[in-house]
């Protein structure tokens, strides 16, 4: 029965080698699936292939020119001292070896009795061979390669080196693993399970990235580790030292935001931002950033420190999604707003600075130094458009438009067109309840338009209003006296005609002198006889 178990084993392990090459290059969704991990590495001739079924069972699959190494394997199982045996396999586990060399097979099944003891099957090529010498000497040969090529054992080889010659003993084990895979998974093994003093942490943070090319496992071994490191300045040190020597800011940026789910002192916060700072791609840098302002017990000092960071990003995209979320948080320092000021200066795109600017206008409280702030950066937008969205939003606000009424009419006087200041005024005379003297001074701006069309559409979008008062009427007839062309004149002196007809004699007055400077007789008799 062993035998024919023996048999079917090989064939099988035969056919699931053959499916994984197939299913590796059509990338089968079932094979996907059935696998929770696969990993599978290729290089001069040489190939890897990892994989974790979800029962349980491991494969692994090494290929160098005209050899091949197959292990199969379930369970835990702990190997002898000198690792040329094995020395005991937990119930329901196995360990399948197969070694193809020049084309000669050769195998071994482990799997173990009830007594613990381990039992053995022995097969070169297709014949099953007694268990001997021969035997034992080529599991002996083989068992070194395995354990070092698969990571099966780790967990207790790592406790057997660190127990005879401390961290040194295990770092030396690693450096004689080929495999980066296999080497994080002692690397995160000692982590886990040995408790390192600060000297020990120190020299393995250093270690990690010069002995593992991949910064993918480098991460593998950090990434849940971090608060470790954070003991004191000189394992923090040593950590972030290590990260800095990683090329991929993605893995950088993962190692850090785990790091920050930590208790971290403040002094060790911001470090974790220092090495953030010095990513090149923005996108991670923010990533990191975002995480940080999630935090609710963020100190002033650490809000500063995050918008000055933020004045560094290049890319206004990016920037403007850091400064955003700064300012939602709430009671933000006045230095901390000075800084995040100074960083929207920095900012080139109107877009992005308009952007910015809208979180400041539409949070809750809109303090007096906010308001100053954004009026004052005004001045320095190219666009009248994004000119004209801000500008929009200060009126809009009632607080802020009764309070800066005349500093925010004045910086109209900065947009050059007349298309998008005609839109902020006709808002304004519409929407905002004003006295007279706010009123005279909305419509001293109006008649400041160079274009008689502007001006025109503006005076009859304010005369389409209901109940205008006296005041508001000798407004407008002023503005309209101000306009060259004698059919615009007439369009605005026509729209008023019916308000001007309920008015008392000063309106009408007005309304006459105005007219009388129509210089055309036809576009006169249009407006003359309204109040004749």
């Amino acid at each position: 029965m062993k035998a024919q178990k023996m048999k079917n084993r090989s064939i099988i392990m035969g056919i699931a080698i053959a499916l994984l090459a197939i299913f590796s290059l059509v990338n089968d969704s079932h094979a996907q699936r059935s696998k929770s991990s696969t990993t599978v590495t290729s290089s001069g001739g040489k190939s890897t292939t990892i994989s974790s079924s979800k029962n349980g069972a491991h494969t692994f699959t090494h290929k160098t020119g005209s050899q091949s190494l197959n292990v199969e394997y379930e369970g835990e199982i702990e190997f002898a001292e000198d690792d040329k045996s094995i020395k005991s396999i937990s119930r329901g586990g196995y360990l399948f070896i197969r070694k193809t060399s020049f084309g000669k097979r050769r195998e071994v099944l482990a799997e173990p009795n009830s007594d613990g003891t381990v039992e053995y099957e022995y097969r070169v090529g297709r014949r099953k061979e007694e268990w001997g010498k021969e035997a034992e000497e080529f599991l002996a040969d083989m068992l070194l390669e395995v354990i070092r090529t698969t990571g099966i054992g780790a967990e207790s080889r790592v406790e057997r080196f660190y127990k005879k010659g401390g961290l040194d003993a295990v770092l030396d084990e690693v450096s004689d693993i080929r495999s980066d895979y296999v080497s994080q998974i002692y690397l995160k093994v000692l982590l886990e399970d040995q408790d390192l003093n600060d000297n020990e942490l120190e020299k393995l943070a250093g270690y990690v990235p010069r002995e593992l090319d991949s910064d993918h496992y480098i991460t593998e071994v950090f990434k849940d580790h971090s608060d470790k490191f954070f003991k004191n300045e000189k394992t923090t040190e040593a950590f972030l030292n290590a990260i800095d020597r990683m090329d991929s800011d993605h893995y950088v940026s993962v190692i850090l935001k785990r790091a920050m789910r930590e208790d971290l002192s403040e002094a060790a916060t911001i470090k974790v931002l220092a090495a953030a700072e010095i990513m090149d791609s923005d996108h991670y840098k923010t990533n990191v950033f975002q995480d940080l302002l999630k935090r609710r017990d963020l100190s002033d000092n650490l809000i500063d420190q995050i918008v000055k960071s933020a004045a560094d990003i290049d890319s206004d995209h990016y920037a403007t999604i850091v400064l955003k979320k700064a300012l939602d948080r709430p009671n933000l320092s006045d230095k901390a707003f000075e800084n995040l000021m100074d960083a929207v200066s920095n900012i080139d795109s109107d877009h992005y600075t308009t952007e910015t600017f809208k979180s400041m206008l539409n949070s809750r409280q809109v303090s007096d130094k906010v308001v100053e702030a954004v009026m004052s950066k005004l001045e320095y937008m190219d666009s009248d458009h994004y000119r004209n969205v801000i500008i929009n939003d200060l009126f809009d606000n009632q607080s802020i438009s009764s309070k800066y009424f005349d500093n925010i009419l004045n910086t109209v006087n900065d947009i050059d067109s007349d298309h998008y200041a005609s839109q902020i005024l006709i808002k304004v005379l519409r929407d905002q309840d004003l006295d007279s003297d706010a009123y005279a001074k909305v419509l001293g701006r109006v008649a400041d338009i160079g274009s008689d069309h502007y001006k025109v559409n503006i005076l009859k979008n304010v005369l389409k209003e209901r109940n205008l008062k006296k005041d508001h009427l000798v407004s407008i007839l002023k503005v309209a006296d101000s306009i060259g062309s004698d059919y615009y004149k007439s369009e605005v002196l026509k729209g008023a005609c019916s308000a001007v007809q309920d008015a008392d004699d000063t309106v009408k007055s007005q309304f006459k002198r105005v007219a009388k400077g129509i210089r055309s007789d036809t576009y006169y008799g249009r407006v003359a006889r309204c109040v004749d």
